[in-house]
């Protein structure tokens, strides 16, 4: 089967083990491609937080909107859940945190992701989205239409990849799953960005002058 090509991925959660094996598919094109852009591999606000599947249809239909409210927030072994949806947010806040202390600064961040997030939904470029779990053939297609809905007659695929009954590559860190699995599912498609040379040349220009003055940081999630 000929691989399908996207000019950007989309991380659907359920939790950050999608991100993960996402970047570490394709974090090397990106790196070493001219064309390649940061937005290629979109971080999104399901990157950061455990988001059952309810949930993210929620986070779709309710366009990002009202999914994090203080008034839904609570606390179950010492992490912040959101008592309405579901949502884990470890990322968010510390351990027992006071939450009328670090709400606002959390929803800035959960704000912003939000914003990220449904831009890549609506983009109009051809979008892969990647989400780790089994559905149900009625849950996906409710997740496919709540998709589509954010982006009619665009071009898009949905991968659910589920490696539960895989042995961990590292059992220390459980989150990440089986990355041989991961690999093989996603070598189906590849990811090439297409970006304008007149666009992309003052962005080349201005993160190497970053690398050189050491401000371009890398961390692992």
């Amino acid at each position: 089967m000929p691989q399908q090509t996207f000019h950007r991925v989309v991380g659907l959660g359920k939790i950050c083990r999608a991100k993960h094996n996402i970047e570490r598919k394709w974090t090397e094109y990106r790196r070493t491609s001219l064309r390649a852009t940061t937005d290629c591999l979109t971080r999104t606000v399901f990157d950061w937080q455990a988001t059952p599947y309810p949930a993210l249809l929620e986070y779709l239909r309710r366009d990002f909107r009202g999914m994090f409210e203080l008034a839904d927030l609570g606390m179950f072994e010492g992490r912040v859940i959101n008592e309405r949806y579901g949502t884990l947010h470890r990322h968010d806040f510390p351990d027992n945190p006071d939450l009328a202390q670090h709400y606002a600064a959390a929803r800035s961040r959960h704000d912003h992701l939000c914003n990220k997030t449904r831009r890549a939904v609506t983009d109009p470029l051809p979008t892969l989205f990647v989400r780790y779990g089994a559905l149900a053939p009625d849950e996906e297609r409710e997740l496919r239409d709540a998709i589509a809905a954010l982006r009619p007659g665009r071009t898009f695929a949905l991968a659910l990849i589920d490696d539960d009954d895989q042995p961990l590559s590292d059992p220390n860190e459980e989150w990440q799953g089986n990355h041989d699995y991961w690999h093989r599912a996603l070598s189906q498609y590849s990811v090439r960005s297409e970006v304008p040379m007149r666009t992309l040349l003052p962005k080349i220009a201005r993160e190497q002058a970053l690398r050189i003055a050491g401000h371009i940081r890398h961390f692992r999630f």
